[in-house]
């Protein structure tokens, strides 16, 4: 969980940011009731160009690294299991601000919030081995030792096996040490930690601004980063759903993050990028705002972003903490177990059917408030207008009908979103029925609701 930055406060928004924002508040009535306009007319073009790609794994969470006491990760919670299913194989990330809070102890017998034991890491290694999952696992930094942090690590990797994709050490640095006495301790940690594990890879620095980025991926490289990870949230201040909506992929911040990270990967020749934690707005987010169908339209634009930009994926914070209810958790809970799933999940799992293969352009013609990409051969039309739109797309391959993913929900403030006109249920049930949509040769034309987001997918074998 990260904290607020006091650097972004005050800060003016550039003028195209303001104007969008004049729009989406004066259309903020949707998030209260039905807002009846004309359909606007969209014309959109897939370029076969590639301009980066989405591997497998993009969609990833994050949670508190006390969940592991509390027994949230256990291959018999078949639920929770189903809901990762759904979303992996991917990557977990675990850590959060309790990181450096809660302790390993070696002779623990588990099961406590306030540690980290044996028994835990094993339950853990179970839900990874169920799910096909692999972990970024969280080491405490700021109240521990690199003796201490090395035989944790040690007893992770044996335990882990491949489930472990890497070690993140400390969480948000930048909060409570001067970038060199992170750089020194990092070395340290990290030095201890490969004399006990030869090939320990680790990300880093995941703060929360990207100003330590190419110092860090410079000298951490011979330390063993293999992953740079940062943080990214709206702010804390001011939620609202006009707020949220102009923060997704055109967002000025989310967008200098995203540049700088990939700038830094490219410079000190790291093997990838990811946000290790982001959501909605700090603190847990706001209820109205970081839990309606508003979200999963945002966090759409969010991942297209990230891969816009040569990142490796997202891990939406969640789950539950003893700090703040978390509103914006992609899955709620109720204690240990999976009570169902939020906005944000939805979004997730669209994203997942789209599958993995090149990013590419879509041109848009008419609709300030829609956005448009491609994967591979499929196009996601993200419609964020409180009326519907009316969208001739050109895909990039012929198809004679295509199949369509319609994420929508009653408006952009609804808690009863749908995907493919199936709800997602807190067992992990998912029932999905495409709608069959003709099309001619490679052009196909669809009725867009107020609100709502499509996954076009086109047959191939009947051009």
């Amino acid at each position: 969980m990260i904290r607020q930055n006091r650097r972004a406060a005050g800060r003016r928004l550039p003028a195209s940011a303001a104007a969008l924002l004049l729009v989406l508040c004066g259309l903020s009535a949707v998030a209260t009731a039905s807002v009846h306009q004309p359909g606007t007319a969209v014309t959109l073009a897939v370029s076969p160009a590639a301009v980066g790609y989405v591997g497998p794994g993009f969609v990833g969470l994050s949670f508190e690294k006390d969940r592991l006491g509390a027994g949230v990760f256990d291959p018999g919670n078949a639920a929770l299991v189903g809901l990762f299913r759904m979303l992996g194989p991917s990557v977990l990330r675990v850590g959060g601000n309790l990181v450096d809070i809660v302790g390993w102890k070696a002779g623990g017998p588990g099961g406590s919030e306030r540690e980290v034991a044996p028994p835990d890491v094993v339950r853990l290694g179970g839900f990874l081995r169920a799910t096909g999952w692999t972990v970024l696992y969280g080491i405490n930094l700021k109240t521990n030792t690199a003796a201490n942090a090395a035989a944790e690590a040690r007893f992770v990797a044996r335990t882990l096996g491949r489930s472990l994709l890497a070690f993140e050490i400390g969480n948000e640095p930048d909060q409570y040490r001067t970038q060199r006495q992170y750089e020194q301790e990092f070395e340290a940690y990290a030095t201890a930690i490969r004399a006990a594990v030869p090939d320990a890879r680790f990300d880093g620095p995941g703060t929360f601004t990207p100003d330590w980025l190419d110092s860090f991926a410079a000298r951490g490289r011979r330390d063993g980063l293999d992953m740079l990870a940062m943080h990214a949230y709206i702010g804390q201040n001011a939620a609202s759903i006009p707020r949220l909506l102009m923060s997704g992929s055109s967002s000025p911040r989310f967008a200098a993050i995203e540049t700088a990270l990939q700038r830094a990967r490219s410079a000190g020749g790291i093997r990838s990028w990811r946000l290790t934690e982001t959501n909605s707005f700090l603190r847990g987010g706001a209820p109205g705002v970081s839990d309606v169908q508003a979200a999963a339209l945002w966090a759409l634009d969010l991942m297209h972003g990230v891969a816009a930009h040569g990142g490796d994926g997202v891990n939406f914070h969640g789950g539950t903490s003893v700090q703040f209810p978390l509103t914006y958790t992609p899955i709620a809970f109720s204690g240990s177990r999976p009570t169902g799933v939020r906005a944000v999940y939805y979004a997730g799992l669209l994203w997942t059917l789209a599958g993995t293969g090149p990013l590419r352009r879509a041109s848009i013609v008419g609709g300030q408030l829609v956005s448009a990409w491609g994967i591979g051969d499929r196009l996601i039309v993200n419609n964020k207008n409180p009326w519907p739109v009316t969208v001739t797309a050109h895909l990039t391959v012929p198809a004679g009908r295509v199949g369509e993913y319609l994420l929508t929900a009653g408006s952009l403030a609804s808690r009863d979103i749908t995907l493919a006109s199936s709800a997602v249920s807190a067992d992990g049930r998912f029932t999905p029925a495409p709608q069959r949509l003709a099309a001619t040769g490679g052009t196909v034309a669809f009725t867009l609701p107020a609100g709502s987001a499509a996954l076009i997918v086109p047959d191939r074998g009947r051009a």
